[in-house]
């Protein structure tokens, strides 16, 4: 099965605009805890009010309900994909 050549360049052109927002929290409680009970008190959060989008700002909601689990939100990195960890496309000659 041969991909068109417009085909593999919307894939290509996809792949070149992807990025990710990662949200930064801080522990606000007076004991450390780790990445662990980060990891469960987001995905508590994600699946009660469902998991912030890429490229929108965290609600509120959201950002009370991290609260309320001791992790003050600080702020968010944006990470564009580079061409060295794409999967490269072939290109099947004729």
């Amino acid at each position: 099965m041969r991909s068109s050549p417009c085909a593999a360049a919307l894939q290509l052109g996809g792949a070149l605009t992807a990025q990710a927002d990662n949200d930064v929290y801080n522990n606000i409680t007076r004991h450390p805890r780790g990445d662990d009970v980060l990891q469960a008190d987001t995905s508590y959060c994600s699946q009660l009010l469902g998991a912030p989008r890429s490229g929108t700002p965290t609600s509120k909601a959201y950002k009370s309900c991290m609260l309320a689990r001791g992790w003050r939100y600080s702020h968010t990195v944006r990470e564009r994909a580079s061409r060295d960890h794409m999967y490269p496309i072939p290109i099947i000659p004729d």
